[in-house]
């Protein structure tokens, strides 16, 4: 059993606080972002369909994906639509450049509206117009960076040094390395750090004991613990 730091918004982290459990793992919750809802207007625009990378996208897409197909990055997210009542969702294979041939398929005379956080990796867009596929990017929700209490801190290392934090994102892994500036602890070189990517890796400092999985998934990540 292995005791993992999860720094992912409240809601992230506690499915995958449940995903650590049923793999024998102990989850330790210190959220270091939190999700802030955006209310763009769709406006009168013509619409050909609607993509969505990430679950947070869902809230707003609820409220204007109708009578149009949505495209999904992947299984979470087209669950977490379908779990609002959107029909037409088209699930993809996982990564965002994956929606680009799916987005051909579904090339209209109306672009398509890509409902966005507000920070993101311009990999989509980019592969989008490289393919001269029309799109209108909306951002529908923004990820706040979070300063977590002493108290909070103290709880998760209650138990001594975790053996791996889970690093998803460049900016956790840069949270990561401020939070740890204050705490020693955090800083031991025991700690594993299970990066999404070799791009989330580059974030750390290099004494970090940096690993990634084969893919930049979830479960290729976890299964480094094993």
């Amino acid at each position: 059993m292995a005791r993992v730091l999860v720094l992912r918004e409240p809601e992230d982290g506690a499915r995958t606080a449940a995903i650590l459990r049923a793999r024998g793992h102990e989850p330790l919750l210190l959220p270091l972002q939190v999700v802030r809802p955006l209310v763009p207007p769709l406006g009168p625009e013509p619409v050909g369909g609607f993509v969505a990378t990430s679950a947070h996208a869902a809230p707003w897409l609820a409220a204007h994906a109708t009578g149009a197909p949505v495209l999904a990055v992947g299984a979470r997210t087209a669950e977490a639509l379908r779990a609002r009542g959107i029909s037409g969702v088209i699930e993809g294979p996982g990564q965002a450049e994956d929606l680009v041939p799916l987005a051909e398929a579904l090339r209209s005379r109306a672009p398509l509206v890509y409902a966005a956080g507000r920070v993101r990796l311009p990999d989509l867009e980019r592969g989008l117009a490289a393919r001269g596929v029309a799109v209108r990017t909306l951002e529908v929700y923004d990820m706040a960076d979070r300063r977590p209490t002493d108290e909070e801190i103290d709880r998760v290392l209650a138990g001594g040094v975790p053996d791996a934090v889970l690093l998803l994102s460049r900016r956790q892994a840069d949270l990561f390395e401020a939070l740890s500036s204050s705490r020693p602890a955090l800083r031991n070189l025991g700690l594993r750090a299970l990066c999404l990517s070799p791009a989330v890796a580059a974030r750390l400092d290099p004494s970090r004991r940096a690993e990634w999985g084969a893919r930049p998934t979830l479960d290729s990540l976890l299964a480094r613990l094993s």
